[in-house]
C-alpha cells in the first residue's frame, strides 16, 4: 500500500494539467521516479501508475520506449539512441542525438559521452532546461578532441 501511495504523491506533484511538458532537469527526474516506482512496485503499485500514466498519452508513449530500463543511466541511453522518427512533444525529444551523427562516434566515445551527461544532469538545478543532446555532445567531443567535432 505505501508503494501506491508513493507514487500517486509522486504524481500528484507531476500532473498540475493534462497537458504536462517535460522541459526542465526537475520535470526530467520526476518522470523517471515515476516510471522506475511503477517498474519496483507490487501489483497495487503497477496499477496505479498505470493509470495515472494512461492519463497523458505522450508519457505513455515515452514509457513504452523506456520498456526494459533498469535505471536513470539506461533511461537516458534508451532517449539518447531512439530513432529520429520517434517523438514524444516534450523536451525529452532534445534527448535524442541525430541518428546519422551517431553512426559516426565510437561507442565507446558515446559511452564516456552518456555517463558525462549523466553526471551533468544529476548535478544540475531541477529548474535547468533540459539539454539539447546534439550540442553537449559537440561541446564534449569539442573538449576531448582538440576542438575536432562532428557537425550535424
Amino acid at each position: 500500500m505505501s508503494e501506491m501511495k508513493s507514487i500517486m504523491e509522486n504524481w500528484d506533484k507531476f500532473v498540475v494539467t493534462e497537458e504536462t511538458n517535460i522541459t526542465t532537469v526537475g520535470d526530467l527526474r520526476k518522470a523517471i521516479d515515476i516510471y522506475r516506482a511503477k517498474e519496483a512496485g507490487k501489483e497495487v503499485g503497477k496499477k496505479a501508475a498505470e493509470i495515472a500514466v494512461q492519463q497523458i498519452p505522450l508519457l505513455s508513449n515515452v514509457y513504452s520506449l523506456w520498456q526494459g530500463a533498469k535505471d536513470a543511466k539506461d533511461i537516458l541511453k534508451k532517449l539518447y539512441g531512439a530513432d529520429d522518427g520517434f517523438k514524444s512533444n516534450t523536451g525529452l525529444d532534445l534527448l535524442n542525438v541525430n541518428d546519422n551523427v551517431s553512426a559516426i562516434v565510437d561507442d565507446n566515445i558515446e559511452t564516456a559521452f552518456l555517463n558525462d551527461l549523466i553526471a551533468s544532469l544529476e548535478k544540475a538545478q531541477p529548474t535547468d532546461p533540459i539539454p539539447v543532446v546534439d550540442d553537449e555532445l559537440q561541446a564534449f567531443l569539442g573538449s576531448k578532441f582538440k576542438q575536432h567535432t562532428v557537425k550535424k
